[in-house]
């Protein structure tokens, strides 16, 4: 028996009026999902993460010169703050990744860079973290070039078990990463990663592990057509180097990734990493798992999705290439892989699918030797110009996965499905369809819906960032229920203790539910009003 019975609080506050909720924004209608930013400028490279709060924190990079931008929005799509917050205004004629990820108190931390080849021989990386009212709590470098070295890129970020946020990136063929007090700004660690002269060891992947520390990948490698190699080591909380060392332990002993290529990890939940990847001759995804000691744990190579590389396809034998792998840990604790998959020249056309492959945790594949198809190989003269993958979610424990189907080269739609266990497709739903290429897909998982951004283009040099919600059940757009604030499908004990914890003057919290800038009585009334237990 729930102990809590909500009519007995009702009675205390009968008198309180209950505003109308705040109409969603998350487009139900394919054709129009919601525009996050779409002006002429070029708004590109979205990032997507929960805050705890409920709803996610969308950033990216606009204006002429790709200044740094985040919005806050809750579960049903509403700008949480009015607009999005200018975190860094930057002169910039080009870009590269950066890093976005959210601590337990809702505050945001950004990793990007402030090399600017148009005026200056000098480059900064930088860290800035957002507070949940959209205020900017502090900044700080992480690294300063010396004079000429303006080639920072792939920025990570991520909060460690104790607090402290990490943030690392490339600089020039190195690595810098660095430990941050999540309170001040001020760096309390910091590492760069240079291994020789003659050796590059180039950021690609930045996860907690335990007791502070966190796992860091690089792609290590001397020449430009030498192997690229992942190589994952464990940094203590000290800044000192654990499992790994410097030099790093190997995901694989056999093969290369493409160049170019810097694949992320994802925590495997005991402190080590399931780390995914594409091998080139043959392209095919792996997957390895590092244990928490730093142990291999799929053999010395890890384990592809597919062990085929050639097939037959429209009666032709051909080979079967596997990229882009996207991942997720399923409620089952099992892992799941999803990849673009395409053939290689029939009859003068690529043919293209996506495909999906389970793990368990000793690396068996669980959906046959080679994989299953969630959209099959189709030609392109029958209508498919190509496939892309975007990004894993999960829906209610079980995996799905974000991918666009192009029909043109400047027009694709955005779909999303759900798996059952067994390797069978729950269901499968388009959830945008508006004009324009559609790329850059992020992805967010709650257990009653995943939101997903990407970048969305109808003309060169005009980008567009927009985001879709997709439900546990394969509706598009909102379905949320105000007083669901964690966005889990349900209004009980959990979405109670969010609005006790923001009581008070607090504008712009979730909990604020008629949006007058305060947590009070009248909030808690429409909580209780849509009280599931």
């Amino acid at each position: 028996m729930n102990p809590f019975r909500p009519s007995t609080l009702l009675v205390a506050i009968a008198s309180c009026t209950l505003p109308s909720a705040a109409l969603a924004q998350y487009s139900s209608d394919p054709a129009t999902p919601l525009a996050i930013v779409a002006n002429k400028g070029d708004d590109v490279q979205p990032k997507i993460a929960a805050n705890p709060f409920g709803g996610q924190y969308i950033s990216y990079f606009a204006g002429p010169g790709y200044d740094v931008y985040l919005d806050r929005r809750d579960a049903s799509g509403n700008s949480v703050w009015g607009s999005a917050v200018l975190v860094e205004n930057r002169d910039l004629s080009s870009t590269t990744d950066y890093g976005l990820t959210v601590d337990p108190n809702g505050n945001a931390y950004l990793v990007y860079n402030m090399s600017n080849p148009k005026s200056s021989s000098q480059g900064l990386l930088k860290m800035t973290s957002v507070a949940p009212d959209g205020t900017i709590r502090w900044s700080t470098t992480l690294h300063n070039t010396a004079a000429g070295a303006t080639n920072i890129g792939n920025g990570r970020a991520t909060v460690g078990t104790d607090g402290f946020v990490w943030g690392a990136a490339s600089i020039g063929f190195d690595s810098s990463i660095s430990r941050v007090n999540p309170s001040t700004g001020a760096i309390a660690n910091a590492v760069f990663l240079s291994e020789s002269s003659t050796v590059k060891q180039i950021c690609s992947g930045l996860q907690p592990s335990t007791d502070g520390a966190v796992i860091f990948s690089t792609i290590r490698y001397t020449t430009f057509t030498s192997p690229k190699v992942l190589r994952l080591r464990r940094i203590n909380s000290d800044g000192t180097y654990g499992w790994g060392g410097q030099n790093g332990t190997a995901a694989f002993t056999v093969g290369s990734v493409q160049t170019g290529n810097f694949p992320d990890f994802i925590p495997d939940g005991t402190g080590g990493a399931y780390v995914p990847w594409y091998s080139t001759s043959p392209l095919n995804c792996r997957l390895q798992r590092f244990d928490a000691s730093g142990t291999v744990m799929f053999g010395s190579d890890g384990v592809a999705v597919s062990t085929a590389t050639t097939g037959t396809v429209g009666g032709v034998t051909t080979t079967l290439n596997r990229t882009n792998p996207a991942t997720v840990i399923g409620g089952d604790g099992r892992v799941y892989v999803f990849y673009r998959a395409y053939t290689g020249s029939i009859a003068g056309a690529v043919w293209y699918g996506i495909g999906a492959q389970c793990f368990d945790s000793t690396g068996n594949r669980m959906w046959g030797d080679g994989g299953v198809m969630i959209e099959d190989y189709t030609a392109s003269t029958a209508g498919v110009y190509d496939r892309n993958m975007g990004a894993a979610s999960l829906f209610q424990g079980s995996p799905g996965c974000s991918y666009a189907d192009s029909s043109t080269a400047s027009q694709a739609t955005a779909k999303a499905c759900r798996m059952n266990s067994d390797g069978t497709v729950a269901w499968k739903v388009p959830f945008a369809s508006n004009a324009g290429s559609k790329y850059r897909f992020v992805g967010s998982s709650g257990d009653a819906s995943a939101i997903f951004a990407w970048q969305n283009a109808v003309s060169s040099g005009a980008g567009d960032i927009f985001a879709a919600r997709v439900n546990a059940d394969g509706t598009v757009g909102d379905a949320s229920v105000p007083g669901d604030l964690n966005d889990d499908g349900l209004v009980d004990g959990a979405d109670l203790t969010i609005m006790l914890a923001s009581w008070g003057p607090c504008p712009g919290c979730v909990a604020d539910l008629n949006g007058d800038g305060v947590v009070d009585g009248a909030d808690l009334a429409m909580l209780l009003a849509d009280w599931t237990g």
